[in-house]
């Protein structure tokens, strides 16, 4: 029987030694990360999280994020990853709409706690930074220092919720997306072999880690890998360049807008960075000038890709490698990509029909990544899933060789730093 956290503990056996994780100049190995998990998990148990609790997890992008949320894996609870941008409103809503019955959050986002009156079933606050607590806050310093270890991670149905993640999809409000163990295996765990990546890669994530970019490609990549990730506590292209050099990070996940920092920066073709190989975007697609720019400065065999998908979907859907023809334009521009194994996209009509090759219609997708519904929202769910197929609310075409093209929204939402 699995659980999410099988991958951070079968690393710690198989390579307790090697650098799991750098973070501000201080390095985890597997074997460390998963003693930490085990001392927080038990913490955690004492404050009566279990198995189906559902979690909040409010903080930074540092190593207390990830020891944390593999302690809730662990554990067999439910975890909820909160954007850390919230406001007080935003979080009620979150708190309230996946019933969260624990949060965990950094000092510095407690003002935007909402009153106990707003706050539905949550029954404990446990707050980083807190020295000792104080009314309904509890300190969550002192999580893994009880002295108390769990033995290993309990087993699951493959059926249970691993994550309920928030997306606002095409209506503006927050829903949970319900993501099983057999959703996030079949996409999940199979994402670093799409992208190339093994125990020899180094990770460098700038990203932050409430949403699925930061959590597939970032923390998932890494443990189910066993490779190495270069964390950082937000992006900024000179602590990237120095991360890059100092560590020969082989694969950045980002979006553009950060790439096209890091490449005009006025030290980066002075910079060595041959070290990356590997580039993952998305989000927006990638100009041809801006990819010239990566292999003037990264070098011409630099593998971009860009990819497609949606919370929904558990994450990517299709992925591209971008290429520059010999005049220097790029091939199949703006092509989302060809569908990834395990998966079905059709592109139907209003009417449910399917379109020929270059016909636009909505993008939908099938398969056993699939999320389980929206959390409580039976109706939204039947709109979101029919006859089996997810409705994206994107309208799109495939070309005849199978490659992919987005070209409107059904319904708009505002995007802002990759999230809706």
């Amino acid at each position: 029987m699995p659980n999410l956290a099988d991958h951070l503990f079968r690393q710690a056996r198989e390579r307790p030694d090697k650098i799991a994780l750098i973070y501000e100049g201080e390095t985890w190995t597997f074997a460390r990360l998963a003693d930490a998990v085990r001392r927080v998990a038990a913490g955690l148990a004492a404050a009566g999280v279990g198995s189906g609790t559902r979690v909040g997890l409010m903080t930074t992008a540092r190593p207390d994020f990830i020891i944390t949320q593999q302690a809730i894996f662990a554990l067999g609870a439910t975890l909820t990853p909160l954007n850390i941008f919230y406001k007080r409103a935003d979080l009620a809503h979150v708190i309230t709409s996946c019933d969260l019955e624990v949060l965990i959050m950094d000092r510095d986002f407690v003002e935007n706690l909402p009153d106990a009156a707003d706050c539905g079933e949550l029954r404990g606050v446990l707050v980083f930074g807190l020295p000792t607590g104080a009314g309904r806050l509890a300190s969550a310093d002192g999580l893994g220092q009880t002295g108390a270890a769990i033995d290993r991670p309990v087993d699951l149905p493959e059926t249970a919720i691993g994550m309920m993640l928030n997306t606002s999809a095409t209506t503006g409000k927050a829903k949970g997306v319900m993501l099983s163990l057999a959703n996030l295996r079949a996409n999940y765990d199979r994402t670093p072999e799409w992208l190339g990546l093994n125990s020899e890669s180094v990770i460098l994530c700038a990203l932050p880690l409430y949403n699925t970019f930061g959590l597939n490609q970032g923390i998932n990549a890494l443990m189910v890998t066993g490779g190495t990730m270069v964390l950082l506590p937000r992006f900024d292209a000179d602590r990237c360049l120095d991360a890059i050099t100092a560590h020969g990070c082989t694969f950045l996940p980002m979006v553009p807008t950060m790439l096209q920092r890091i490449v005009d920066h006025p030290e980066a073709e002075t910079r060595n960075l041959s070290s990356v190989s590997r580039i993952l975007t998305g989000a927006a697609p990638v100009p041809a000038a801006l990819l010239e720019r990566i292999y003037r400065v990264m070098g011409r065999d630099t593998d971009v890709m860009t990819a497609y998908g949606l919370t929904e979907a558990s994450a990517i859907v299709t992925l591209e490698h971008i290429t520059l023809r010999a005049d220097g334009r790029i091939e199949r521009p703006k092509s989302i990509g060809q569908v990834l194994p395990g998966m079905e996209v059709r592109i139907l009509t209003d009417d449910g029909r399917p379109t020929a090759a270059g016909e636009v219609g909505e993008i939908c997708i099938r398969g056993p990544n699939i999320m389980q519904g929206y959390y409580r929202q039976p109706e939204e769910t039947a709109l979101a899933i029919r006859d089996g197929w997810l409705h994206s609310g994107d309208l799109g075409y495939f070309d005849a060789d199978g490659h992919g093209y987005i070209v409107d929204r059904k319904k708009d939402v505002i995007i802002r730093g990759g999230q809706n």
